[in-house]
């Protein structure tokens, strides 16, 4: 088989990219792959318009070496492209919620086996206006957190850096009020709230099971908000997150819907995969079974 690897080099801990080499070189060895190409991404952008090149016919498959923000640059490629060529992914940024919603392998050996046994899956991906994403869209309360973390501080600590800079903004955090209008195909309404996330997969900055509902092969989002509340009603929702009761806290407001329009009073920054995001409204819609994903 002939494949390509995209890689992005400063994705963050650079754990991953030290495997590279092993295994690239198992791939060859094992007989899995006889051509192998590699591009090195270099700035924003990069993953997506390489992506924008390719045809169908160009590789049996790619493999995304990178995080959450490689991942979408990639896959906002595909799907653009509408290209049917199986996707793997080798996750080697900080927090990795798309790869390890689906349980993707990290280790050389299992890698290699997922490859060779070759198995796919279709998976759905949102589209907001007229970007891509793969796990998550969120505003509000910590969704500001990626991007004032340093490269630097992600290659020292990687997660723990997001929780770090949490801790240090938390009173500013905890004070945050955003004026929604929503409108979906199912229904209408407002709410005051700290923060609003619309997820494909159920796990977003490492915790698992935020949108417990969700899955990546429904054919729709789920979108949650979290109402404004008091600090001790913050507490009381993640005692309800820790026992898995968080959607049906009075502070939280948990739909699933396909289409799904967002306005905010506030001029804020929200997140798009990693990616900033700076404008409202806001128009996201799922696309069902949109890319092709190797799996264990």
């Amino acid at each position: 088989m002939k494949c390509l690897f995209i890689i992005n080099p400063s994705a963050g801990t650079k754990t991953i990219q030290k495997k590279l080499d092993k295994i690239i070189g198992q791939m060859i060895l094992k007989n899995l792959v006889n051509h192998v190409d590699v591009f090195y991404t270099r700035k924003k952008d990069d993953a997506y318009q390489k992506c924008l090149q390719l045809k169908n016919k160009d590789y049996d498959f790619v493999v995304s070496v990178g995080g959450d923000g490689t991942i979408n640059e990639v896959i906002s490629g595909f799907v653009e492209k509408q290209l049917s060529i199986p996707l793997a992914i080798l996750a080697g940024g900080t927090v990795n919620d798309f790869a390890n919603h689906l349980q993707l392998p990290r280790s050389t050996r299992k890698f290699i086996d997922m490859i060779k046994e070759m198995k796919t899956m279709k998976v759905d991906i949102g589209k907001v206006n007229h970007q891509y994403f793969a796990n998550v869209i969120a505003g509000g309360m910590f969704s500001d957190i990626s991007f004032q973390v340093s490269k630097s501080e992600k290659e020292k600590f990687g997660p723990l850096a997001y929780y770090i800079n949490g801790i240090r903004q938390l009173p500013t955090q905890l004070s945050t009020n955003l004026h929604l209008k929503i409108v979906t195909e199912k229904e209408k309404f407002e709410e005051e709230a700290r923060l609003f996330m619309i997820t494909n997969t159920s796990q977003v900055g490492g915790f698992k099971d935020i949108t417990p509902h969700a899955s990546i092969q429904d054919g729709v989002l789920d979108l949650l908000i979290i109402r404004k509340c008091s600090p001790t009603d913050m507490i009381s929702i993640f005692k309800d997150y820790k026992l898995n009761n968080h959607e049906n806290s009075p502070f939280i407001h948990y739909i699933q819907a396909k289409d799904i329009t967002i306005d905010c009073e506030e001029n804020i920054i929200y997140d798009i995969d990693g990616e900033e995001g700076k404008k409202f409204p806001i128009h996201i819609s799922v696309i069902p079974q949109a890319l092709n994903i190797i799996i264990p």
